[in-house]
This record gives C-alpha cells, sequence and structure tokens, in this order.
C-alpha cells in the first residue's frame, strides 16, 4: 500500500488560513488532495490536521482525516515528526504502508503524471527516498560581519558555476521503516528527482506567492487538468 500524506495545520502567521485560501476556485489544499486522488500508485490520501474546518474541507475533496495532536500543530513541530504520526497510525492498526509520499499542500503546481513518476523512481531505484529538486541558477552567497561574502568566484557567469539543487517541495517519498527508525524523511541513499523551475518555485507562504503562483497555474492550465476531479469530490460530498 502507498500513502499519500498532506500536513496542513490550521496555524500560519505570515499568511493566515493559507491552506483553506481560494487558489484559482478551489482551496488551495484541494489540489494536493486532487494530486494524490488521481495518481495511479497512490492507494490512500490522508490529511494530517488538528484544524476541524481544515479537516471538513479535505474529506469533502476526499481525503481522510488523521486527528494531528496538539503539540504536532506547533510552529516548531517538524514534518518529519506529523509524518512518523501518520505511520504509527498505520502500524497500530498492522498496515504499515510500503511508501509514504509527502505533498506540502503549499505547492500546488504539480504536472499530471509527477507523482506517479516519484513512485516508480522510488521504486525502481530502492532508495530510501525520493526527492524533487530543482537546480538553482542563482549567484548565493553569506552575510558575515556586515559585509556579503560570495560563495563563488567573483565574476562568475550564473551558467559557469558548478550545478547546485534545491528542495522544491513538490513530493518526497520515503521507506517508512527508515523514518520511524531514523526519524528523517530522507534516510542514507536520496535519489533526486529533478523538476522543471517554472513549477517548482512556487511555495506558496506570502501574497505574492499567490499571485505568482495563480498566474503560472492559468498560463499552464493542461498540466494540472486532474484538478477537475476535485469538483467531482466537492459536489459528491
Amino acid at each position: 500500500m502507498i500513502v499519500a500524506f498532506i500536513p496542513a495545520r490550521g496555524g500560519s502567521k505570515r499568511l493566515p488560513r493559507k491552506n483553506l485560501r481560494p487558489f484559482v476556485g478551489h482551496p488551495l489544499i484541494a489540489y494536493s488532495i486532487a494530486a494524490a486522488m488521481t495518481a495511479r500508485r497512490v492507494d490512500r490520501c490522508v490529511v494530517s490536521t488538528e484544524d476541524a474546518e481544515i479537516a471538513a474541507v479535505a474529506r469533502s475533496y476526499g481525503a481522510d482525516v488523521i486527528a494531528r495532536p496538539p503539540q504536532l500543530a506547533t510552529d516548531v513541530a517538524t514534518t518529519a515528526s506529523v509524518a512518523t504520526h501518520v505511520l504509527e497510525h498505520f502500524s497500530n492498526r498492522g498496515d504499515l504502508p510500503d511508501a509514504l509520499v509527502t505533498l506540502q499542500p503549499t505547492c500546488p503546481l504539480r504536472r499530471r503524471g509527477l507523482i506517479d513518476e516519484a513512485i516508480e523512481l522510488f521504486l525502481e531505484a530502492g532508495a530510501d527516498s525520493v526527492v524533487s529538486i530543482t537546480k538553482s541558477e542563482l549567484k548565493l552567497g553569506r552575510v558575515d560581519g556586515g559585509y556579503f561574502v560570495p560563495g563563488y568566484a567573483v565574476g562568475t557567469r550564473s551558467q559557469d558555476l558548478p550545478p547546485e539543487y534545491y528542495e522544491n517541495g513538490l513530493v518526497y517519498v520515503c521507506r517508512p521503516n527508515v523514518l520511524l527508525e531514523t526519524g528523517n524523511l530522507f534516510g542514507r541513499r536520496v535519489v533526486p528527482m529533478i523538476c522543471d523551475p517554472s513549477r517548482a518555485f512556487v511555495d506558496i507562504d506570502t501574497e505574492r506567492d499567490f499571485e505568482i503562483g495563480e498566474m503560472l497555474f492559468r498560463r499552464h492550465s493542461e498540466d494540472f487538468d486532474y484538478i477537475d476531479a476535485a469538483e467531482h469530490y466537492s459536489r459528491s460530498s
């Protein structure tokens, strides 16, 4: 059994109630639920939340809900700790998944088929995890003692920098026993899934993120037509 897990707490300080905020006609969380519900390799979709309104919306779009204890709904609670709680829920019922797919609700721009491709990569590679990443073309450095210290040779063109990548938050697939043993979603053998930057940099946490996300969604709407299934789940609730 492969379980898709969506962590969605009610509290958000920078953008209050963002998981429920309308995004191109649906609550933001609906896009992650629809992506999971329409993935061929996903057997169950669960939302972990402490919030009654999020729970009701999640159920209306077809997801199951696992009640999150208050201590795992704070600003400092990690995704790994919440994922562990979800796995313990299944383990206590003697039904530990073969793989856990973590989908952040703030990353709605998952193209059609992305989740299935990540799962297939995970199964073929025999990895501890698969993590979606995107190549960075930024010229990064740090501020030390009030001065900017470049992390590259000054004058280097961005296209000539050594390739570096960042987690884009679109999809994580992990081996449950590795997470339970280590408390870590990655493990040691982490297989990368490289994603197009035009979809990958949207991780909604501000008003600007919302504006950019909706613009890109509309521009590439054919990549996200699985959201039509969300209409069915919503109407049939």
